[in-house]
Formats: C-alpha cells, sequence, structure tokens
C-alpha cells in the first residue's frame, strides 16, 4: 500500500528539496515545455536552455506548501483525508516543469477539475511575462500550518460560520457577537477587534455605520430602469460538508450531494450568509460595475461624484466619456479585473499553493480524535470548536456552497483581489469625499428599503467604496471558503495591481497630453494618501 503524506509547514522545505532536484534533472533533457496557445514547446521553443534551466529553477524555489499544508481538492484521497505521496510529488512536478501531459497525467478521480492552473504561467514565469508584473510587489508567505498566526485566522473563520444567520444590524447586541469578539481578542492578530470591526478587515474607513456599502443596496442605473438590489437568498441555517463522509466526496472533487435551497422571493441582503450567497453567485465584476454606473449616473449633478483631479469636472465645454468618463470607468472593470486575476492565479497556483480552510478544518477534526497534526492547541481547545462540535458533531468547517471551496487554492482570494483592484479604480476616479445621495437600509423583514437611521455617520463616496471592496472580500469567509490573509492581501494585491496600471493610464492619458491632468489621488485601504503623478 502507498504512504500517504505526512505534514509539512507551509512555505516548509521538507523534501522539496529532492523532488526538485528530479524535476531539474528530468528537465535537463531539454524536453519541450508548455506553449500555451499552441502544441508543448512553442511558446519558448527558441529560448535559450540555460535562460530556461534557470527560469525553472526560480519557479522551483518558490514557497509553495508541501504535504498537508498543500491545497489538494479534486485529487484522491484516503478515507483519512490523506493524499498519496506520489499525487503530491506529480503536483509539484506539473507546476515546476510547465509540461502539458504533466499536468493533464494528474489524477482526478470526480468531476469536478482543477481550476484554471496554467494560467498561473500568465502573470510572471518562463513561459510568459505580463508587463505590470515587474512593477507590482509580490505578496509575503502565508502563514505555515502550526503557526498561532494561522491558527487565529481559521479561529475568526470558525466564528465567522457560527455568526452566519445573526443580522448585521443586531452585530453590536447579539451574545454570540460577544463571545466571538472576546475570544478573538485574545489572540495577537485580533487583539483590537470590537463588535462594529469585527469581520471587517484593517481597512479603517470600512468600520464606519453599517457593515454592508450603500453600493450593494442603493438602486442600480441600468439603461431606461432602475434594478433594485434585492436577492434571492439561502435558507437559514442550512451548512454543507458537516458530516466526514460528505467532506470526502466534495474534497475528491465528486458533485456535491447537498442543494442549496433559496427563498422565492427577494430580499435586500442583511447577513452573512446572505452576502457569501451574493458573492458565489456574482460575475467577477458584478458589483464594481454596479457601483460605477450608480457613481457615474448621478442624475442630481453629473459631475458632484468626479474627482477634483479629473480635468472635465470643470471643463466649461467638455465632459468625458471615453476617458475619464462613465464609459471609461465601466470599461475598465473588466480590463484590471483581468490583470488583478492573472496576478493572483500566479500567487495562487506557483507561489503558495495554499491549503484552504475546509482541507485545515478536517485536519482540526483528526486532531480532536487524537491523530498527530500540526494544529496549534490554542485553536483546538477554543470555545469556536466547542460550539462547532456541540452543533454538528465535529469540528468540520462548515460551509454555505454544497461545493464548499473552488478548486483552486486559497491565498490570495481572487473576489479580493479584483475588489482591491476595481475599487482602487473607481477612488481614482471618483470624489471620495461627496456624501453618498439618498442612504439606505433594509427594513427588518429585507422585504424592502428605508431611509438610513439618522443616528448613523453620512456615507461617502470613498467609506462605501472601501466598505464595498470588504464585504466582496471578507463575505468568502462568512461562506468558510477563505481566510484574513487571503481577503486582506488579496486586497492589497489588487490595490497593488491598480496602481501600476494607473501609472500607465495617467503618463499616456490624452488629457496629460494637453496638458489638464497631473495625478490621480485617492486613499489606499490602509488610510495612506496615494499620488499617481502623470509624469513619473
Amino acid at each position: 500500500m502507498e504512504q500517504s503524506s505526512g505534514f509539512a509547514l507551509a512555505g516548509g522545505r521538507d523534501s522539496a528539496g529532492d523532488d526538485r532536484r528530479r524535476v531539474l534533472k528530468a528537465l535537463g533533457g531539454g524536453l519541450p515545455l508548455l506553449g500555451l496557445g499552441g502544441p508543448a514547446g512553442r511558446g519558448i521553443a527558441a529560448t535559450d536552455e540555460r535562460r530556461r534551466d534557470d527560469a525553472v529553477r526560480r519557479l522551483a524555489s518558490e514557497p509553495r506548501a508541501r504535504g498537508r499544508a498543500s491545497f489538494a481538492k479534486c485529487l484522491p484521497h484516503d478515507d483519512r483525508g490523506d493524499v498519496p505521496e506520489s499525487v503530491l510529488a506529480a503536483f509539484e512536478e506539473a507546476t515546476v516543469s510547465m509540461r502539458a501531459e504533466d499536468w493533464e497525467r494528474l489524477p482526478t478521480p470526480g468531476v469536478i477539475r482543477l481550476a484554471n492552473p496554467w494560467a498561473g504561467y500568465l502573470w510572471d514565469s518562463p513561459l510568459h511575462h505580463d508587463p505590470l508584473a515587474s512593477r507590482v510587489e509580490p505578496l509575503p508567505p502565508f502563514p505555515a500550518i502550526d503557526s498561532e498566526e494561522l491558527a487565529a485566522q481559521m479561529l475568526e473563520v470558525y466564528w465567522a460560520a457560527l455568526l452566519r444567520d445573526v443580522p448585521f444590524a443586531e452585530f453590536d447586541r447579539s451574545a454570540l457577537v460577544a463571545a466571538a469578539v472576546a475570544e478573538l481578542r485574545r489572540t495577537r492578530r485580533f487583539a483590537d477587534v470590537t463588535p462594529q470591526s469585527l469581520l471587517r478587515g484593517p481597512i479603517p474607513r470600512a468600520w464606519q455605520g453599517r457593515y454592508l456599502s450603500q453600493l450593494l443596496w442603493m438602486p442600480i442605473p441600468y439603461g431606461a430602469q432602475l434594478i433594485w438590489q434585492s436577492y434571492r437568498v439561502p435558507f437559514r441555517g442550512v451548512d454543507f460538508m458537516t458530516s466526514w463522509e460528505e467532506y470526502l466526496a466534495v474534497i475528491r472533487g465528486e458533485w456535491p450531494p447537498g442543494i442549496k435551497r433559496l427563498y422565492a422571493e427577494q430580499l435586500y441582503l442583511r447577513s452573512g450568509r446572505d452576502l457569501a450567497c451574493y458573492t458565489q453567485m456574482d460575475l467577477a465584476t458584478q458589483a464594481f460595475i454596479n457601483a460605477a454606473a450608480i457613481l457615474a449616473n448621478n442624475q442630481h449633478g453629473r459631475r458632484d461624484n468626479l474627482a477634483a483631479s479629473n480635468p472635465y469636472k470643470t471643463s466649461p465645454s467638455m465632459e468625458g466619456f471615453v476617458t475619464f468618463g462613465s464609459a471609461y470607468a465601466i470599461n475598465h472593470m473588466g480590463t484590471i479585473s483581468d490583470c488583478a486575476l492573472r496576478a493572483t492565479w500566479h500567487e495562487k497556483w506557483m507561489r503558495h499553493r495554499a491549503l484552504r480552510p475546509e482541507e485545515y478544518g478536517a485536519l482540526v477534526e483528526r486532531a480532536r480524535r487524537g491523530e498527530p497534526m500540526p494544529i496549534a492547541r490554542s485553536l483546538l481547545d477554543s470555545e469556536a470548536v466547542r460550539r462547532t462540535v456541540a452543533r454538528q458533531g465535529n469540528a468540520l468547517l462548515s460551509q454555505v456552497f454544497p461545493e464548499g471551496c473552488p478548486t483552486h487554492p486559497a491565498y490570495p482570494a481572487g473576489h479580493a483581489a479584483i475588489a482591491g483592484a476595481c475599487v482602487t479604480v473607481l477612488k481614482a476616479l471618483f470624489d471620495e469625499a461627496q456624501p453618498i445621495r439618498f442612504p439606505i437600509q433594509p427594513g427588518r423583514d429585507g422585504r424592502d428599503w428605508e431611509e438610513l437611521d439618522r443616528d448613523q455617520p453620512t456615507p461617502t463616496v470613498g467609506s462605501e467604496l472601501d466598505k464595498l471592496a470588504m464585504n466582496i472580500a471578507f463575505g468568502r469567509n462568512f461562506a468558510g471558503v477563505h481566510y484574513w490573509a487571503d481577503s486582506w492581501w488579496g486586497l492589497v494585491l489588487g490595490e497593488r495591481v491598480a496602481i501600476a496600471w494607473l501609472r500607465e493610464q495617467a503618463r499616456t492619458s490624452i488629457e496629460h497630453t494637453m496638458g489638464r491632468f497631473a495625478a490621480f489621488t485617492f486613499t489606499a485601504f490602509d488610510g495612506r494618501p496615494v499620488r499617481i503623478s502623470a509624469a513619473s
């Protein structure tokens, strides 16, 4: 019988050196590499062999997770939940060799497949180099699997699962929220958390007012009609992957046995479960195209929402459209989303390959049963885990989606990177200080809207854009598919990609050529002022 995988730290080097030396030895024979968009080898057939091998060595040296720290969904798992060592070695070999046939030989016994790992080569690899990549700082390593840092982040994810059905409007008076805050404050990562900042990330403007952004509640101008942002939301209390048998089926890539049920009537988003469902069913750029449409179509003053740096805000004879106007803002949500996803897929597949929270939760359950696992004792003894066991009979991390997490690694989050990139561009184009006109909130039953309570702070364009980015990023944490690091560093990566893109846009803009545009200015997610000069 084949030996199952042991565990290794995220970014660890246990058997990595031997495997990588073996791969490099095989590559020494000059075997053809994958050429995206054509037969194997075409993409870099003329590349100098030494240059190729140097590039492969750099790829091989990335701190990808190993053993049980590695993402492995869709691959074969035994009944204990382990992946054979030979399969994990083949996974690493396919990553480093870049051969199409090595990827296609990976065993995926279920009907679900790995999500586009070849796209990980598009950003910065021997096969392809995106021009933006050299101007975007890579992300730090993912936390080690046995670290107190990752244990704290997983603790937050367990609490997010327990809090899914608590309405956001009741966070300030919920006993369950108070218990979550009390336990999380005992960790270094969340020592300063409050009911107001819980599950909002380190984004100061997102801590203000209601949890959900006005841009997820306000009506969307869509041609000659308004689209009211009420949605079909899932039944409360219905979670998935709460038994070992169901977990094994889904982690092996089998079609999920559960069915997500939605209320027949459409309701405004009010809870973590509602938000998680929105982030499952949305199109990649949906929330940000909606936001651009809301901000660009202010019927009470078409220029009011434009950034002060926009030359068309004060032009006596012109307004923007193709550039620095509504078409520019809406069309480039797709452009910058594509850039952010390329960077994200490189980080996910080529640099980190971090396990998903559902996989970590399985290790917690196995440790609870007495198996030696690389899990911090603080998490095993936590109140969140005890409450989870009391609720479902085990310590598996319950999921909002029947299929659990997507079939690509955890770190960083794709939704977060898209949110970070799109919102950064929108903050550069619109006046962050402008108050939102006619702010609203859902009624208690979610069936209709009402005016925002007068004791709430006045929402501004900047605060609601930051909050929208936070909602889309951390909404995935409520689903159980991401950690704090995935969401926060995904936002940061998207922001970095957008800054590099905006710098090129500023430098080459016709408005700069005409002497009427000097710089984009906006506030970063961490509160820092950013200025991108057209002259740089």
